[in-house]
C-alpha cells in the first residue's frame, strides 16, 4: 500500500528559489533512496481564511508563506528502508544540505493509501 509524508512549514517569503534549491536536492535524495517520487509546493500569497489554522500549527509570521513537500514511497516498509539506507551511507548533499527554516515549526504526518477505486 502507498505510504506519503507529508511536510509543511513557514519559510520566509523572499526565499522561494531557496525553498526551491532546498527541495529539488531533497528530492533527489529520496528519489535515490527508493522514493517513488517527491514534490514541492509553494503557499499562495492571496490570504485563505483556510489556512488560518495551518498558519497557526507552523507559526508562520506576517512575512513568511507556507511551503509543503510530499514524498510518496511503495510502501512504509520502503520508506523505513530508505530512511535506513539515507542514515547509515548519508548522501554528501544531505550532510551539508541549507535548511530554509525553523525544523522546530515544520508539522510532519504519515499517510497510508487507503486504496479505494
Amino acid at each position: 500500500m502507498a505510504f506519503i509524508e507529508l511536510f509543511i512549514g513557514p519559510i520566509s517569503a523572499g526565499d522561494k528559489d531557496v525553498y526551491r534549491a532546498y527541495a529539488a536536492t531533497m528530492s533527489a535524495i529520496t528519489v535515490r533512496a527508493g522514493a517513488t517520487s517527491a514534490k514541492a509546493f509553494w503557499g499562495l500569497a492571496e490570504t485563505n481564511p483556510m489556512l488560518g489554522p495551518l498558519a497557526s500549527a507552523v507559526k508562520a509570521g506576517p512575512d513568511e508563506t507556507i511551503a509543503a513537500r510530499i514524498v510518496s514511497w511503495a510502501s512504509k516498509e520502503a520508506r523505513d528502508a530508505g530512511y535506513a539506507s539515507m542514515m547509515s551511507n548519508p548522501d554528501p548533499q544531505l550532510v551539508s544540505i541549507r535548511l530554509p527554516f525553523d525544523r522546530t515549526r515544520i508539522v510532519y504526518s504519515a499517510f497510508e493509501e487507503l486504496g479505494l477505486a
